[in-house]
Order: structure tokens, then sequence, then C-alpha cells
């Protein structure tokens, strides 16, 4: 089964933790890329899960999602317009299940050890990247190293 680890990115209209609590309070997940889409698409399970990483801020939210990938004219008008760069190659809905307050260098550790990646450009890239594909054991440990939710 495969997990992700979603990227909420800084934009220009907005933080990064703006971007993702709006997309919280929509109820989706928007993919911001070609790539993530057709990744989503490929490794979607029904049981997948989706952990926030707010940029300078670390690892912020749990969530199930809940539909398969669906292009961005499926959002209503209104939300088109608000999340237009966060979804401009489509999203997912999703249940937020909860949050966390760890602080980022924590999560990066965090993910270092877990991902087994021993440079910290390296960590820095993939995450530049906007999304991580997790296996079912990686995100348990992930999850169980932010310890209770906040």
């Amino acid at each position: 089964m495969s997990h992700f680890l979603f990227i909420a990115g800084a934009l220009r209209e907005r933080t990064s933790q703006e971007s993702a609590e709006l997309q919280f309070g929509a109820g989706i997940w928007g993919l911001c890329t070609a790539l993530i889409r057709d990744n989503l698409q490929k490794f979607l399970a029904p049981d997948s899960h989706g952990l926030v990483y707010v940029l300078k801020e670390g690892i912020r939210a749990e969530f199930a999602i809940a539909s398969p990938v669906q292009p961005f004219q499926a959002l209503d008008e209104l939300l088109k317009d608000e999340v237009r760069t966060e979804a401009r190659y489509g999203f997912v809905r999703i249940t937020p299940l909860r949050r966390w307050q760890v602080h980022a260098p924590d999560c990066q550790a965090l993910l270092q050890r877990v991902l087994g990646i021993e440079e910290q450009a390296e960590l820095t890239r993939r995450l530049s990247l906007g999304m991580h594909r997790l296996t079912d054991a990686e995100f348990r440990a992930i999850v169980e190293g932010l310890g209770v939710e906040g």
C-alpha cells in the first residue's frame, strides 16, 4: 500500500501554511504538477493517507484520501478561483484525521531517519518535488515518530 507525503509550498499569493489551511477547509488536496497527478493516479489505493509538510514548519496534518484523482474542472467555480495554483492539475477529496505541532528541524531529522536519507540536501531536493510516496512501514514510523497529536 502507498501513502504520500505532500509538501505545501509557499505561493506568490499566500504562505505554505495558508495554502494548506485553505485546502483543508475545502476538503481537498490540490495537485500542482502533472508529475504529482500521474504518480498519485498510479499508486493511489482506497485506504491511502497523506501527510502534509508545511515548508519551514514541519509535518502538520494527516488525512485520508477519499476519492480518486479528479480534474480541476470538477471543482465549483468559487473554489476553482481560490485554489487555481494548488490544484491546476487536479485534486483529491480528503478527510482530515489529525494535526501536529512539531518543529521543522525535528521533522526533517525524523524524515531523514525513516527514509534513510543521510544528506540534508537530498531531503530538501525530495521535498521540493511536492510529493513523496511512502510505504506503509515508512508512514507508520513517521506517524509514531510524531507522537501524540497536537
